[in-house]
């Protein structure tokens, strides 16, 4: 089965990388201590935690090479499956690195392998006004058991507009975006930090993840960040708080930032939000405390 389709005008290039099913580490213990610090999904040692504690099988797709030039907007819409989208200055094309896997348990492994090949995606390249372009992936399954599935994506381009990204069952992280971002997901973390002044909106819903926002002075915005289950952090040492709502408490905070009109809308269950607008946004680690 071809894994993929690309639907474009543009030229899009596939360059074959890596193809590999994954062994189990020696122990449990060691993969689980690494999960925490793992920021892709082709990251090795996050794959072979995977494979070691879900019996997860993972397979590589050609690596797809996307002839893009200037500003450039992701939309993704998708099953499932983890989401990497970050701005590379320097890169002359936007690169997509798919991971198809599948996590039906140790004792199901055959069904994982052989349900890989019911996963598909098309790539598309769609032109927009003055040079910007868009990067659309549609990912799907043919599988009745699509809850053990997913298609991973790590996403790098040199100037990152926008970013919209439907998924199940992933995490979504965003760096350095230019635009606003809509990012829907469960069972996944949320991150976007960027260095560029955020005045779009921003909307970012999970369940039982924890949310991220970090952008720079200049950034402004509606804050309207609920969580059911877990608590809110908000940390302003580069915006003004010009008012807040006397519903504020430790899950809900709702405040006008900046003086800015933009929505900034975060939801989630049993996990934390953290938002700042702070002089060095993404001067952190793979865990995010403050």
């Amino acid at each position: 089965m071809q894994p993929h389709s690309v639907r474009t005008k543009y030229p899009i290039i596939l360059r074959s990388c890596r193809w590999s099913g994954l062994a189990c580490i020696a122990t449990i213990a060691s993969a689980s201590v690494l999960q925490g610090c793992i920021a892709t999904p082709t990251s090795g040692l996050e794959r072979m935690h995977n494979a070691a504690v879900y019996g997860e099988m993972s397979i590589d797709d050609p690596e797809i090479v996307v002839a893009t030039n200037g500003p450039v907007d992701i939309d993704i819409e998708s099953f499932g499956g983890t989401v990497v989208v970050e701005a590379v200055p320097g890169l002359e094309n936007t690169i997509i690195e798919p991971v198809r896997r599948a996590r039906h348990g140790h004792f199901r492994r055959d069904d994982a392998a052989s349900s890989l090949d019911a996963m598909d995606y098309v790539v598309e390249l769609i032109p927009g006004d003055l040079d910007r372009e868009t990067v659309r992936i549609v990912a799907s399954t043919s599988d009745v058991e699509e809850h053990y599935q997913g298609v991973n994506f790590r996403i790098r381009t040199a100037d990152l507009g926008s970013v919209r990204v439907r998924t199940d069952h992933g995490r979504v992280w965003v760096k350095n975006n230019k635009g606003g971002v809509d990012v829907q997901t469960t069972h996944g973390d949320i991150r976007v930090i960027t260095e560029h002044p955020m005045n779009d909106p921003i909307i970012l819903v999970t369940k039982e993840g924890e949310v991220d926002y970090r952008a720079p002075k200049g950034s402004t915005g509606i804050y309207d960040l609920r969580s059911i289950g877990g608590l809110v952090y908000n940390r302003f040492t580069q915006a003004r708080v010009i008012s807040t709502s006397a519903e504020n408490g430790p899950a809900i905070f709702v405040a006008e930032v900046g003086g800015g009109l933009n929505p900034v809308l975060v939801r989630t269950t049993y996990g934390d939000i953290r938002v700042a607008v702070t002089e060095s946004p993404t001067g952190v680690g793979p865990i995010i405390m403050e």
